[in-house]
């Protein structure tokens, strides 16, 4: 379940390509969950991109904007884990994503074709996101 501190909205749109961004995918299958604090996700969304390569843009819970305006506050930014798939690419999954309320978060994802003889995928590449300094001790 969502976390109930998240009263306000924030947007998210993926957006699907190859590598180097060459080109966009569609119809990429692209699932977004709720992480909490314990790590345990919730199914939120499940949607396709367009031609373009992106999702619609998804309006999901964050904590109120002004959590973000004041240092000691408490967390100013929701967590959500994205999963994308396309037949014939390698899955591709984080469970990194921050949303801030009234702000679109656009999240790249790069896919890397199967090789031809590859049926199977291998399992689902983890893309870490860079680490930020919010909630830290280096802001006091």
């Amino acid at each position: 379940m969502p976390d109930s501190r998240n009263t306000a909205t924030g947007y998210l749109v993926v957006a699907v390509t190859t590598a180097q961004n060459a080109v966009p995918l569609e119809n990429a299958l692209v699932t977004v969950s709720s992480v909490n604090e314990n790590g345990d996700s919730e199914l939120l969304y499940t949607t396709r991109t367009n031609r373009s390569g992106q999702t619609a843009m998804l309006p999901l819970p964050a904590p109120p904007l002004g959590n973000s305006l004041s240092p000691g506050s408490s967390n100013p930014y929701a967590r959500y884990a994205v999963t994308v798939n396309l037949d014939g690419y390698q899955p591709v999954s984080t469970r990194d994503l921050t949303v801030f309320a009234d702000v679109v978060a656009t999240l790249p994802v790069y896919l890397i074709p199967l090789e031809e003889f590859q049926s199977v995928p291998a399992p689902s590449m983890q893309r870490p996101l860079p680490e930020h300094s919010l909630n830290t001790e280096e802001l006091t």
